[in-house]
């Protein structure tokens, strides 16, 4: 059995069952009990173990059937291989159908029967963030799409050592698909463009943290981050004149940059909401585009960049409540000492035109730690704004211990620019309706990957921050190219 294993056979066991059942077909004898004996292996992260099955399970979710343009389930030789491409765990986060739906709604399916159409395109956009590096050019990611479905339907062939060494894939109805070449793939994306992504991302967007989830809440509200950064984006004329790029008074940056903004579920991770636009335009100015994610059983966070009497205006306008930090140069007048030791302030309008004052409680308090040598030092003073006035309600210490939440969002886009950005400073698109697109995408999977991670939550009920967003990600790469066989010879 697995379970009585050591660590280090157990990981070898699991290598050599994952191997066999990345080259076996899917539907063999051999493939079923090795996906057996896989059961309780795991993966582990700082010493805590996620079960592999769980993640098998969750990515999967069946048997990963293709699934036809038209409805259908399975590989026919009359199948038009375009329409049958599976890939795993995005075909489970973003079916055939939502997919289909998309494009027909942003009007963006192809008018006449081609190689390329809008749903491959879409899989193939999403694809590209879970391929990344130097080696995964257009080809190359394209290739790990189709290759998995020609190789599960050649199986036997593919163990006997036949090969079709034209790399022609029978695609049914007496043609032959072959994958395209790069400059067919970038027009593809053109003619997709980003509002099919956008929707996409929208679609699965949202909080995956159940109502008793540790972690999730505080006060009984579902705590969200919201924050922003910049990503680099290629140095063309139209990303330039559109974008734009951050400069100092001796020189200009190398690259345009995108600027985006998010929010997320703090306790999870998950996105629910983003904006993004050019690099000129501010932080509080995406951030409204965000209004639409909130409601009253939020308490939104975010960090000194943004507090503003017209922003918190807003964010209060949807019935969300704030913890927002303030400056030590954003003037806060005492109006009213309370019992806890806050007290109230008003943040005033700087225009009458932009309404009423509104009423805030203040908590400021420092954080003593100690250094290496024993001594004890105290950080800068931390000014919170909130709209919670109540102090027996909203106890401060409570809403101090929620403030550090906010830099889960941080690690929302510490995941994005490293874990899947892998090391690559500058996104692939010349223009910026294909930029908006990848970062739609970019976006979509990292949320793909929060859903798998919360169906692992829910099914072994473990915190989310005992699975690790970069095995669940390898984990899901690997899952669109199962079935892919070594290179031959």
């Amino acid at each position: 059995m697995v379970d009585d294993l050591d660590s280090g056979h157990g990981a070898m066991f699991a290598i050599v069952l994952s191997w066999l059942n990345k080259y076996l077909p899917t539907n063999s004898n051999t493939a079923r009990i090795t996906t057996a004996a896989l059961n309780g292996l795991a993966l582990t992260r700082s010493g805590r173990d996620t079960p592999v099955d769980v993640l098998t399970w969750v990515i999967t979710g069946r048997d990963d059937p293709c699934v036809a343009h038209d409805g259908s389930v399975g590989v026919s030789p009359e199948g038009w291989l375009p329409d049958r491409v599976s890939v795993g765990a995005l075909t489970r986060a973003f079916p055939p159908e939502l997919v289909d739906r998309v494009v027909a709604v942003t009007d963006t399916r192809e008018q006449r029967r081609r190689l390329l159409p809008a749903r491959l395109v879409a899989y193939f956009v999403l694809a590209l963030w879970l391929f990344r590096g130097p080696n995964c050019g257009y080809g190359r990611v394209m290739v790990k799409l189709v290759d998995a479905l020609y190789h599960r339907r050649r199986g036997q062939e593919l163990l006997d050592g036949v090969l079709d060494p034209h790399g022609w894939v029978d695609a049914g109805e007496g043609r032959r698909w072959r994958p395209p070449n790069i400059s067919s793939l970038a027009r593809a994306r053109t003619r997709l463009g980003a509002d099919p992504l956008h929707m996409l991302f929208d679609e699965v967007a949202g909080p995956v943290g159940a109502d008793d989830a540790a972690g999730v809440f505080c006060c009984g509200l579902r705590v969200v981050s919201m924050d922003g950064s910049t990503t680099d984006v290629p140095n063309s004329a139209e990303n330039d004149d559109y974008f734009g790029r951050p400069s100092n008074a001796t020189r200009a940056g190398a690259f345009p940059q995108v600027r985006w903004v998010v929010a997320a579920e703090s306790g999870t991770g998950a996105l629910i909401g983003a904006s993004l636009g050019p690099y000129r335009v501010g932080e509080q100015t995406l951030a409204r585009d965000l209004l639409a994610t909130f409601d009253e059983r939020m308490l939104v966070l975010a960090d000194r960049n943004f507090l503003s009497h017209t922003l918190a205006r807003d964010v209060l306008a949807t019935g969300a409540h704030l913890l927002w930090r303030a400056s030590s140069s954003f003037r806060l007048t005492p109006t009213e000492v309370l019992a806890d030791g806050t007290y109230l302030a008003v943040l005033r309008p700087a225009r009458k035109t932009d309404g009423e004052p509104i009423t805030v409680r203040v908590i400021e308090y420092t954080v003593h730690s100690a250094t290496p040598d024993g001594a004890e030092e105290s950080s800068e003073v931390f000014a919170l704004v909130t709209d919670l006035l109540d102090p027996e309600a909203f106890p401060a210490i409570d809403l101090a211990c929620a403030y550090p939440m906010r830099w889960e969002c941080e690690t929302v886009i510490g995941h994005h620019k490293t874990d899947m950005g892998q090391g690559m400073a500058v996104l692939r698109s010349k223009t910026p309706e294909t930029v908006a697109q990848e970062m739609w995408a970019l976006f979509a999977v990292y949320q793909a990957i929060r859903t798998l991670i919360g169906a692992a939550v829910d099914a072994v009920g473990i915190p989310p921050d005992k699975i690790s967003f970069p095995h669940v990600l390898a984990a899901a790469t690997d899952s669109v190219t199962a079935g892919f066989p070594p290179s031959p010879g």
